[in-house]
Parts: structure tokens; C-alpha cells; sequence
């Protein structure tokens, strides 16, 4: 059941994504006064519309493929980078693991979002960046996960007849050890979109992410603060999708957890 809901929500949350442009045909961004603050199931706009005339079921959509968008780029950067380093410290002796195990250490004392967050700060705000400062916060999840599988894949026998057969360390992290660990990277993966996604909603929603006009549903929930009290699908709608978003990748990841990892079969 699990499987099936995660795996439902999260192909639904990607078709309509990616299918955005013919669900909605208004532009998400054009205006119009004298349609704001249409209740949902008003002509030509089945969630209603915002302050500004914007019809709501298209920004919704068209944040979903940004929130994709965001999520898939962020995990792609984070897996590379994070399971390269994890990968060098488990497996290389030395000063080397030890400098990226304290940075990581150092990095871990501090709150995701808040890291995340300050980083952002530094940068800048815009779309590279932001996937940039989450990527910086994240990397030491793959870090440390990679270098624990690492260290015991490299202990097993097959790892020291391949090494005893004279076969080169580049060869056998990448040959032998890395396939081993490829299962715990996917997992990783699948649980840390969800947070990227969600992340990335709590810094746009505190104004240090995507700006306004575009649509992201950590902004439309920020500009939503001032009509809860009339108008509340403003944020209902935007909540909702991120809401979904995040369980269905969520289930879906618990599930991948269960099958790649060989501890949790029965």
C-alpha cells in the first residue's frame, strides 16, 4: 500500500508538472484586477485566483515543475559531490578522510535549513543560487553514509582477492566497492528530495529565494499570509501540492529503503 501511494502521488505530482502548460493554457503570470480573489470553481478558473488576477490552478502547476525542478538538481549535485567524498574517505587512509569527516562534523552542529539558509544569504538570491546553498547544506548526508557502507564493503573478501590479483585503487573503488554502495545512494536520494523540496519552500517563503512573479509555492504561501482570512485557498492549494509532494516521495523512498537494503529483508 505504501508503495503504491508513493508511487502514485509521486508520478501524479510529475505528470502534472511536466503536463502544466496544457492543464492550465493561462499564463501564470499575467495579471488581471478585475478577476482577483475568485473563489475556486469560478468560470475559467476551477482554483481561483490570487490578489492580482493570477489564475491559481496554473501557478500551482508551474511551481511544481520548479519545485522538480529544484529537487532533481539539487539531489543530482549532492549525490555526485557527497558520494565522490564519501567514497575517497572510506577508502583512502589518512589526513585526507580526516579533513572531510570534520568539515562534515563541523557542518552537521548546524541546523539544515538555517546552513542552508545563511548560504543563500551569501550568494545571492536566484534559482542557481539557491540550488547552490542547498547543495552546500546537503552533501554531508551522502558523505557519511557512503563512507560507513565504504568501510565495511572494502573489508570483504572479494575486495582483497581483486586487490590481491593486482587490480589498480582506482579500478577497485569504482569497479568493486562503488556498485556495493550505489543502493545506499539511491535511498539517500529519494529520502532527501522530499527535504530539498520543502526546503526550498521555507526559503522562498522567506523571501530568499525565488522571487515574485515567478511562480513557487514558498512565495505563494508567503504573499497568502494577508487573506487567510478571506481568501483561504490562496494558500490551501500551494500547501496541499507541497504537502503531497513530500509524502509521496517520502513513501516512495521508505519503499526503495526496504527493498535495496538487504538488513530489512525477512
Amino acid at each position: 500500500m505504501k508503495k503504491w501511494l508513493g508511487l502514485a502521488l509521486t508520478v501524479g505530482v510529475v505528470v502534472a508538472a511536466l503536463t502544466a502548460p496544457w492543464l492550465a493554457a493561462i499564463d501564470p503570470m499575467v495579471t488581471d484586477f478585475a478577476s482577483s480573489l475568485k473563489p475556486p470553481g469560478s468560470p475559467g478558473h476551477p482554483l481561483g485566483t490570487d490578489q492580482l488576477g493570477r489564475d491559481l490552478l496554473a501557478r500551482v502547476l508551474y511551481g511544481a515543475r520548479l519545485a522538480l525542478f529544484i529537487g532533481a538538481c539539487t539531489v543530482a549535485v549532492t549525490a555526485v559531490v557527497g558520494g565522490l567524498l564519501g567514497l575517497v574517505s572510506g577508502f583512502v587512509e589518512g589526513w585526507p578522510a580526516t579533513a572531510i569527516m570534520r568539515l562534515a562534523d563541523v557542518q552537521l552542529s548546524f541546523p539544515f535549513i538555517l546552513l542552508a539558509l545563511t548560504i543563500n544569504a551569501i550568494v545571492g538570491l536566484g534559482l542557481r543560487n539557491i540550488i547552490l546553498s542547498l547543495s552546500a547544506a546537503g552533501w554531508v548526508v551522502y558523505a557519511r553514509v557512503v563512507r560507513g557502507e565504504v568501510l565495511s564493503v572494502k573489508q570483504r573478501d572479494y575486495v582483497h582477492a581483486a586487490a590481491a590479483l593486482g587490480v589498480g585503487r582506482p579500478r577497485l573503488l569504482f569497479r568493486h566497492v562503488l556498485p556495493n554502495v550505489a543502493p545506499s545512494i539511491v535511498v539517500v536520494a529519494s529520502l532527501q528530495f522530499s527535504q530539498f523540496v520543502v526546503a526550498e519552500a521555507a526559503i522562498s517563503f522567506l523571501g530568499f529565494g525565488v522571487q515574485p512573479p515567478t511562480p513557487a509555492w514558498g512565495s505563494m504561501l508567503s504573499e497568502s499570509r494577508d487573506f487567510l482570512y478571506v481568501a483561504w485557498w490562496l494558500a490551501a492549494f500551494p500547501g496541499a501540492a507541497l504537502a503531497l509532494t513530500a509524502l509521496g516521495v517520502n513513501l516512495l523512498g521508505d519503499w526503495l529503503r526496504d527493498t535495496l537494503d538487504p538488513k530489512l529483508r525477512v
